[in-house]
């Protein structure tokens, strides 16, 4: 969890810099900017927490998906919702609901979700939150980056979780080792 809490904290800090120094013009591109930065760097981050050798590329290829079924599910609510309505809590609770679904599956793990996904909200929801906070206090760049150092710190550390517990069931498997059904499309 601490390795996945500070890899995952620089990505998410990174990514937030695109808003932070106003590096993309736009809602639409700033956001798919923001998303290819966690999709280009967030796997390989977090490809140290694989427990097998030259999964590395493999557990990127697989992050990039589900990250796109995390930003996809966020993104259908809050722009749905108009901001309003929890759209952000909405949204992360279906993104990450699929994001935990395919890690399941990627790793071969069938029992469990609900612990998972309870674990990955709750932990990505206080870093959203407590960034949240940084930024009304802060506001501008530093506030900024905090929000995205925070909201890094809190995913990093659910995804963590998640990763080792996707691995230490019976019947795991490293990602490419026994095709999942998520895998082999890979």
């Amino acid at each position: 969890m601490v390795y996945g809490c500070l890899s995952f904290g620089v990505v998410s800090t990174l990514a937030y810099s695109i808003w932070a120094f106003r590096l993309v013009p736009g809602t639409v591109g700033l956001y798919a900017t923001t998303a290819l930065v966690y999709l280009g760097l967030g796997g390989l981050a977090l490809s140290r927490l694989v427990a097998a050798p030259g999964a590395a590329w493999r557990f990127t290829l697989c992050f990039a998906t589900v990250f796109l079924a995390y930003a996809v599910g966020w993104c259908v609510c809050w722009f749905g919702l108009r901001g309003k309505f929890q759209a952000d809590l909405l949204g992360a609770a279906a993104g990450l609901a699929a994001m935990t679904w395919l890690l399941q599956r990627a790793f071969g793990r069938t029992t469990g979700f609900f612990p998972l996904f309870g674990s990955l909200l709750v932990l990505h929801s206080v870093g959203y939150y407590a960034g949240e906070q940084l930024y009304a206090a802060f506001r501008g760049i530093p506030g900024r980056l905090l929000w995205g150092a925070a909201h890094g710190l809190g995913f990093g550390a659910g995804l963590g979780y998640v990763l080792q517990r996707c691995q230490s069931h019976p019947g795991a498997h490293a990602i490419g080792a026994r095709p999942s059904a998520l895998s082999e499309r890979i």
